[in-house]
């Protein structure tokens, strides 16, 4: 088991009182993660529940004195000493807020670190009398630094987020950045070493998906069309979200659409991204952009898993979200269409698949009026006679912008 980069900020609250919940998608190695933090930091007093046991489920939906009493009798606990415990998959519970408000309220050295599949059943199920007890992360899917090291790269992974004139390095860091654009989402995937089996292993994964959670949980009964919503959705990455224009494409309602991509962002598909403006009002009016958070489905969808433009900018956000480097990411375009493909933190970054190292007006006009440094990220990186700072993706930090 490695250490994810989530783990950085999780341990901040491992010592607080607080409840941790982690909530995401499936198969991203959730369990792992669990398991990763119970045996490095909380190996003597800790236990694992995971709720697709049978058993497990029966005994947590119970009166909370019962599981009390179990772990009192069973694992011989006290009730002056500290213990934690893990909780997989906790949606499964029938009233999960009654059960962990009821212990944190009356056992003090009990602290629960527990994981949830889905931030809708969240709404549903957790109720706002936990608000103040309870801290939430998002688990992302693998950075190109975890995938890396997945695939036993560790030197490699240890240079990502730093600048290596070395061409030797650079070129092979970019081998392993078109494979993480092909296949990085999962770790199971990344461990696969045959593409035929990656494949299929993706679509396994995107029907389960498509059969269990949207049509049978989430009862979508007009398939066809959210199928079709996919498809244009998958194109249309890293482009600006015209809601009236998909609508009518798909011959739907935009209450309708409102919907689907309400479960499709709380599903961990998809991220709208919003403008960058220093008017927090105007930034959210404008129209957004898409993109998909589990870049291997928008490739499974679009049947492509080549490298061009969409697929260059939708893989850069990926890298960059499931790093947790950055706080806000925007991108930025004024009324005469100038326009930056991101703003991380108020830093501007446009993509150039295949830089022609021209003047790029979008950058000099973001810089007259922010005054920010301008940065290019490439695969093709070169000199320029423009004070630009040419980056590869890898290299794209908070120390070299």
């Amino acid at each position: 088991m490695i250490k994810r980069e989530i783990i950085n900020k999780i341990e901040l609250f491992l010592d607080s009182r607080d409840i941790l919940l982690f909530y995401w998608a499936r198969q991203v190695g959730k369990t792992s993660l669990m398991k990763y933090i119970m045996q490095n930091y909380f190996e003597n007093n800790s236990i694992f529940f995971d709720l697709e046991k049978p058993s497990n489920l029966d005994l947590l939906n119970k009166d909370p004195d019962i599981f009390i009493n179990y772990l009192k009798t069973y694992y011989s606990w006290d009730e002056n000493k500290k213990i934690t415990i893990f909780i997989d998959e906790i949606q499964y519970l029938e009233n999960p807020t009654s059960f962990l408000k009821y212990i944190y309220d009356n056992y003090i050295n009990i602290k629960f670190i527990v994981s949830w599949s889905s931030t809708l059943e969240i709404r549903w199920k957790m109720k706002d009398s936990l608000v103040w007890r309870m801290i939430k992360f998002d688990i992302y899917p693998l950075s190109f630094k975890e995938f890396l090291i997945f695939n036993k790269k560790e030197n490699l992974s240890n240079l990502v987020w730093k600048k290596v004139d070395l061409e030797i390095i650079n070129e092979e860091l970019k081998f392993y950045f078109e494979l993480y654009f092909k296949f990085w989402w999962y770790p199971k995937i990344a461990l696969a070493n045959n593409e035929i089996v990656k494949k299929e292993y993706l679509k396994q994964i995107y029907n389960t998906y498509i059969e269990k959670d949207i049509k049978d949980i989430w009862k979508i009964r007009e398939l066809e069309k959210f199928n079709k919503l996919l498809k244009v959705l998958a194109n249309q990455s890293g482009k600006l979200f015209n809601i009236s224009e998909i609508a009518n494409t798909i011959n739907i309602s935009i209450n309708t659409l409102n919907d689907w991509i309400f479960l499709l962002e709380n599903t961990f598909v998809i991220k709208l991204i919003t403008p960058f403006s220093t008017n927090i009002r105007w930034e959210i009016k404008k129209m957004p952009k898409i993109f998909f958070i589990d870049n291997w489905i928008r490739n499974f969808i679009d049947n492509n898993f080549e490298l061009n433009w969409d697929s260059f900018e939708n893989i850069f956000f990926n890298h960059i979200n499931n790093s947790y480097l950055f706080e806000k990411i925007n991108f930025y375009r004024t009324t005469d269409k100038k326009e930056i493909d991101f703003i991380l933190d108020w830093i501007p970054y446009e993509l150039k698949l295949n830089y022609n190292w021209k003047k790029i007006t979008a950058l000099e006009y973001f810089k007259q009026k922010y005054w920010k440094n301008w940065n290019v990220v490439t695969l093709t990186k070169k000199e320029t006679k423009y004070s630009y700072n040419i980056l590869y993706p890898w290299e794209v930090g908070k120390n070299n912008s």
